[in-house]
């Protein structure tokens, strides 16, 4: 980088310097190489005025550019970059040149053709032509479509390569794991193999024990109404083959009710346990009966202040609201008031069990409320029976007395 700046004007041929020292470090026919805008000008010196002044061959046809900084190039040093640059054009043409020949020795030559490397020497080989010639009717590595006959081959192709490893039938199935079903026909006699269409696959019937992975569902198609589906039946039977008990379970259609059955057998009648889709009830032959011994007990505690925990839980009747049981009927306690009273006789319903115009409503709160109604009413009896005797004693006393 030359000292100091210069100073460019548009549509004049006069450079300005400030502490530039052009009649030392210019000469006429040298040249000024400076950066406007982020490109690179080189502008020819026709005289050199002063220090501080110097006069192009032509007028600076780009935008005004002051305070610029410079690099004086000398005219010889200009000219050798000049003369080595059309040296190496030269040689890249001369080069391209051989390139066009060699090119054309390749793709029509015929047999060997020479052709000439950028360093110079010769390297003597094949013609495209040559090349096409030696490939035909040759096998190709990847996948090939035409080969119809390999009558000279004598070695067994590996599994690896598609083939058995072997050149007999016992050999082949041993390498490919097979075992004797291989060899033996389809039929329904011992020693044979079944068929796809073999009666035999398409019923559990004969078959003892065994576990099954995965969903069992049992189906059954009818257009009628009503109408049951598939069932799972379990069956005891004696030596005899007589059913002594059966238990089924399967779904029913009446109308547009849906239903799951649990049906228990004797030998000629059942009883039924039934969950009814449309309502959300369970329905059972006689009564759902809990266990309730003493000795299952701990902690047996009469219930406190009955009166007060009856006057928190009201009796409601209700229309359903969640998606659902959406308008059905219920009657009976909520969980919110029994769980204020009662913490533990609440629990939680399955989340996700319940949703309201599809939002789903969390951990759902459920209550056995003939157990809360039960206990809580039987002890607010026995105060009151209390309550009785006692208000009944003082009558009889104040009746003796008149």
């Amino acid at each position: 980088m030359s000292a100091g700046t210069i100073t460019l004007t548009n549509g004049s041929a006069v450079v300005g310097g400030a502490g530039t020292s052009f009649a030392t470090e210019l000469a006429a026919g040298d040249f000024i190489v400076s950066t406007v805008g982020g490109v690179p000008y080189t502008l020819p010196v026709k005289t050199v005025d002063s220090n501080t002044q110097v006069t192009l061959v032509s007028n600076f046809t780009r935008p005004t550019q002051s305070g610029a900084a410079w690099s004086a190039v000398p005219r010889v040093a200009l000219n050798m970059v000049t003369a080595a640059l059309v040296a190496q054009s030269a040689e890249a043409l001369r080069g391209l040149n051989y390139d066009k020949q060699n090119w054309q020795s390749i793709f029509s030559g015929n047999g060997n053709v020479t052709v000439t490397l950028p360093d110079g020497t010769k390297w003597t080989g094949p013609a495209w032509n040559s090349i096409t010639t030696i490939l035909s009717g040759k096998a190709a590595k990847g996948a090939n479509d035409d080969i119809t006959s390999l009558s000279g081959l004598t070695t067994a192709l590996s599994l690896e390569q598609g083939g058995t490893g072997s050149t007999t039938e016992s050999g082949a199935r041993k390498n490919l794991g097979l075992g004797n079903s291989a060899t033996r026909d389809v039929g329904s006699a011992a020693g044979t193999v079944a068929a796809g269409n073999d009666n035999r696959l398409n019923t559990l019937e004969g078959k003892t024990g065994g576990g099954i992975t995965g969903a069992v569902i049992a189906k059954r198609t009818s257009d009628s109404n009503p109408a049951s589906g598939g069932e799972l039946e379990s069956v005891l039977q004696n030596s005899g083959g007589s059913a002594l008990s059966q238990f089924h379970m399967f779904t029913q259609m009446a109308g547009n009710t849906r239903y799951g059955f649990l049906r228990v057998w004797d030998t000629s009648t059942f009883k039924d346990w039934y969950f009814d889709h449309s309502s959300g009830n369970a329905y059972a032959a006689a009564a759902w009966v809990n266990n309730s011994d003493r000795r299952i007990k701990d902690k047996l505690t009469p219930i406190e202040d009955v009166f007060e925990k009856m006057k928190k839980i009201r009796g409601y009747t209700w229309v359903r609201k969640d998606d659902q049981m959406k308008g059905s009927f219920g009657i009976g306690f909520v969980a919110q008031e029994v769980q204020e009273v009662f913490p533990e006789a609440v629990s939680h319903s399955r989340e996700g069990s319940l949703t309201v115009d599809g939002q789903v409503i969390e951990k759902p709160l459920a209550l056995s409320p003939g157990d809360v109604a039960a206990a809580l009413h039987h002890e607010a009896i026995l105060m009151l029976m209390s309550k009785i005797e006692e208000l009944t004693g003082k009558v009889e006393a104040m009746q003796a007395g008149s």
